[in-house]
């Protein structure tokens, strides 16, 4: 199975493709089962890359099949069908889904593509705990997330805190110097350059605007890899001397348990393409303040641009 994975390639041509019909005769829970499939595929070819043709095909494609037996012989879309199966049945069993996505031995780029699937999707098509374990849920997490906020500030001497929804209103203030809207590989370099074009307009020095456009790069790109889309918003404060990169998602969030490592272990990841996101914010940024929600997160990076312009002046004199 590797071996078809690492093979895999995206077509190019133009494709005209007869979707298959559902049959009429079918339960309601067999219904909801074949929905819930072909939503999943759908979502596995999207973030595999595949144009928006063949995510429509494999939705269609899960309503007019049964199940699949085997994975030997199977064609492209069946494989991802395959794959959404796996996941729905790893469920219902009760299993650890990122474990066993992990332990799958097939290309990262499908593996990844079925974490974030699972991340961005749980609430929607995976089992959940019941009203009341959900309001011991809240309750606890109220009180552990000022935990996880304090043991972090701490232990980052001050360069990382957790905010809340309301604390973020503060954070957006001041000039816009530009915004631009994450959806796409191709917006990396998109955003990058707006960015910097209008970096270039405040005399900042080079050295330290490229290291602040690596940094930007990284949010944006984990973004990309972990949500459904985002929005990049650089804001000026005169007032302070800082400008802010505030990087806004519509992802699952960040699991509390998974941040103090996240933060403060260089390289740590738990997908295998990630892991330097975090590690260059810390080293580039001046202070670091996130908003963790499971409807999404953002990230503010707050820049000092006093040394620049104080060294320029020095200079000049």
């Amino acid at each position: 199975m590797g071996r078809f994975f690492s093979k895999f390639k995206k077509s190019t041509e133009t494709k005209y493709i007869e979707l298959p019909s559902p049959s009429t005769d079918i339960s309601y829970a067999e219904l909801i089962y074949k929905t819930n499939r072909g939503f999943l595929a759908k979502k596995l070819g999207q973030y595999l890359n595949q144009d928006s043709l063949d995510w429509d095909t494999l939705f269609y494609m899960s309503l007019s099949t049964t199940t699949y037996q085997s994975i030997d012989g199977l064609n492209q879309p069946e494989m991802i069908l395959y794959l959404a199966e796996q996941m729905l049945a790893w469920d219902k069993k009760q299993k650890d889904i990122v474990k066993e996505i992990k332990n799958l031995n097939i290309h990262m780029n499908f593996q990844n593509a079925m974490l974030k699937a699972y991340e961005i999707h749980q609430k929607d098509l995976f089992s959940s705990p019941s009203s009341k374990q959900e309001n011991e849920v809240t309750k606890a997490d109220n009180v552990e997330w000022r935990i996880y906020r304090d043991v972090i500030f701490a232990a980052s001497q001050g360069k990382f805190l957790l905010i809340s929804e309301e604390e973020l209103v503060q954070y957006k203030t001041g000039i816009v110097i530009c915004e631009g809207f994450i959806k796409e590989s191709s917006d990396i370099p998109k955003n990058r350059n707006l960015a910097k074009e209008r970096l270039e307009q405040r005399e900042l020095s080079k050295a330290k605007m490229m290291s602040w456009l690596l940094v930007l790069s990284e949010a944006i790109t984990n973004t990309i890899k972990h949500a459904e889309e985002g929005k990049m918003t650089l804001f000026e404060n005169e007032e302070t001397n800082e400008i802010r990169f505030v990087i806004e998602d519509k992802g699952p969030g960040f699991p509390l348990e998974q941040l103090p490592k996240k933060v403060l272990l260089a390289g740590y990841s738990t997908k295998k393409s990630m892991g330097q996101g975090f590690t260059l914010m810390m080293k580039m940024a001046k202070q670091i303040f996130l908003y963790t929600s499971s409807s999404g997160s953002t990230i503010i990076l707050t820049f000092d641009t006093w040394e620049d312009k104080e060294g320029q002046l020095s200079a000049i004199n």
